[in-house]
């Protein structure tokens, strides 16, 4: 086979994954170790190729799992390297050959036969020689706890020392992260009493975890491969992390002194991340996997725009940002775990995508909500301004220019046009209003918008709801019926309707 030795300019090796054969389902129960009366069985079997280019790809009817393919030195001199899979949920591995001289060459790979400190599981491997213009052909026996769906490689030593010291690194790399986290998290905790900082640092922690059990260390070869619970860990660390990712959610909605909108409804959805659990234990889920996942999915994307709508529709820039970071993390964990529900084959960006951007999230997410604290005013550490200001005074004329300017008509209104135009900072603006109103400037513009909008309702009955909406300073319509029935407890139609029956009202 042309070029399926290892090359020097390759990180992982030269990819084998299309020479490979599957051994087909037939009447005739296939062996279950490597020896030369099973190799001689092996060669009367049927086998199917591998369709995939980029990596394994077959449905598993059972945990374990026949691979036949040849591999030829093309060399005027004999070659050695490693026969290599590049995945690590695999109990045992055991992979033989019949050379030129009939002798057979059995090797065996697992959880045990390797300990990397302890931390990380090495990805099984087999140390091959061929003799110079040799052909051989390799059966490789897996018992699999997922899915086939990964690399098989041939590599060097010096590569797979290389890929070795790689993982190591790289673990070592996100566990600093971690404990990084731990101590910016903790210190802003202190500072702020904020618990949205501590609900960030658990998310980061538990996705870790997530990642660990599945690309670093497999809980089956810790606790024993019997409980599909266990086996399939993946499964129980999404349905934590799913829940997780709403905890942060609750904190960040009490973080912006907001309500959740529909709290019943939040917290069911929540608890939903653990109907994953359901594929590993009932095999008979695994064929309608895809709308859990759309559902999980679905839920998330619903309520991470429910509880960001407030900073979607500020019109600040580092605001919307931020929601747009965690919506593309959001998207990057579907990818993930479409690769991990077996919904297309092995892709490097889609697998390994959302664990290297999480580190960025997580730092520019404490960086954002410090600033955030800041340009609020209202938070503990940093309500100082206003003792500087007569309040009285300035509130008056915050009212007087709001109510003769109407300035909240224009829907590009922000706080720094106001706070100029009252001779104030920013800072001192957004702390008296959370002082004197008790709720931040965007809700305050929103009050006036209502109440023009209940004006325009009644004495322009003519006006479509959504031009009432426009000219009474929001950006969208859903927006406008979004705030009128959170202040109303109906929708602008509703209002119309119910103030058209009486007048008087």
């Amino acid at each position: 086979m042309e070029g399926c030795l290892w090359k020097p300019e390759a990180f992982y090796g030269q990819n084998i994954s299309q020479e490979v054969e599957f051994l087909a389902i037939g009447k005739e129960n296939p062996p279950k170790s490597c020896d030369s009366q099973s190799i001689q069985k092996l060669k009367q079997m049927v086998w199917v190729p591998n369709e995939s280019s980029d990596s394994l790809r077959g449905r598993q009817k059972s945990r374990e799992q026949w691979l036949h393919f040849r591999l030829q030195n093309q060399l005027e001199v004999p070659s050695e390297f490693s026969v290599l899979i590049q995945w690590i949920n695999i109990p045992s591995a055991e992979m033989c050959s019949e050379n030129r001289n009939g002798e057979i060459g059995d090797v065996y790979s697992g959880y045990k036969w390797e300990s990397w400190l302890g931390l990380l599981s090495p990805f099984p491997h087999f140390n091959v020689r061929l003799d110079k213009g040799e052909s051989r052909d390799f059966y490789l026996f897996l018992d699999s706890n997922e899915t086939i769906n990964f690399p098989i490689r041939t590599i060097s030593t010096s590569s797979y020392r290389f890929i070795v010291l790689f993982r190591f690194l790289t673990f070592l790399f996100f566990l600093m992260v971690g404990i990084v986290s731990v101590g910016w998290a903790t210190s802003e905790y202190i500072k702020s009493k904020e618990k949205v900082y501590l609900s960030i640092l658990l998310h980061y922690l538990f996705f870790f975890l997530l990642v660990y059990s599945v690309h670093g260390k497999e809980l089956a070869s810790v606790f024993g491969n019997e409980n599909n619970l266990i086996r399939h860990s993946y499964y129980l660390f999404l349905s934590m992390n799913h829940f997780i990712f709403f905890l942060y959610l609750f904190s960040f909605v009490k973080f912006i002194n907001e309500n959740l909108e529909y709290p019943a409804l939040f917290w069911i959805f929540a608890l939903s991340g653990f109907l994953y659990l359901l594929v590993p234990i009932f095999p008979e889920v695994y064929e309608y996997r895809i709308f859990i996942v759309l559902l999980i999915f679905g839920s998330a994307a619903y309520f991470l725009k429910n509880t960001h709508l407030f900073i979607i529709n500020s019109g600040n820039k580092e605001e919307k940002r931020y929601f747009f970071s965690w919506a593309f993390f959001l998207f990057l964990v579907f990818l993930k775990t479409l690769f991990h529900f077996d919904f297309y084959p092995y892709q490097p960006f889609f697998i390994y995508a959302a664990v290297f951007y999480l580190p960025f999230l997580t730092a520019s997410s404490f960086l954002f909500l410090r600033n955030y604290e800041k340009r609020d005013g209202s938070k503990t550490r940093f309500r100082t301004i206003t003792n500087k200001i007569n309040t009285i005074e300035f509130r008056s004329k915050l009212e007087t220019y709001l109510e003769t300017e109407k300035i909240y008509l224009n829907e590009n209104c922000n706080e720094e046009m106001i706070a100029n135009q009252l001779g104030l900072t920013y800072h001192q603006l957004s702390e008296l209003i959370n002082v004197e109103y008790n709720f931040n400037f965007p809700s305050l513009l929103n009050l006036y918008r209502i109440k023009e909008a209940k004006r325009l309702l009644l004495e322009e009955p003519e006006m479509n709801v959504a031009e009432v909406g426009r000219k009474a300073g929001f950006g969208s319509r859903s927006a406008f019926y979004l705030e009128f029935k959170k202040q109303s407890g109906i929708n602008p139609n509703q209002f119309r309707k119910s103030t058209s029956n009486h007048p008087n009202k």
